[in-house]
């Protein structure tokens, strides 16, 4: 609790949300380090969370997908549908 008595996570739910069109280039690790000093605990778990790279998974998920859906009973795909499939 804070000041007021009221919990971080309960103060920053009764913000007004960012607008994305107003804000399209916006940092958003950037962002919660300028939000520290008002919600510390938030802030940590964000930038904890923000910094995991995306393509490891991204990479993984694409390997996995890859077996599914080319298998004996689909081996008469195209390779453009397979890849089609793939991104989907």
């Amino acid at each position: 609790m804070n000041v007021t008595g009221k919990f971080e996570l309960d103060l920053y739910l009764t913000e007004t949300p960012l607008e994305p069109k107003y804000f399209s280039k916006l940092d958003v690790l950037s962002y919660w380090k300028d939000c520290q000093e008002r919600y510390p605990n938030i802030c940590r778990l964000a930038c904890k969370v923000l910094s995991i790279p995306i393509t490891t998974v991204a990479s993984e998920s694409a390997f996995s997908v890859g077996s599914h859906v080319l298998n004996k009973y689909r081996s008469n795909l195209l390779p453009n549908n397979v890849q089609a499939q793939i991104l989907t």
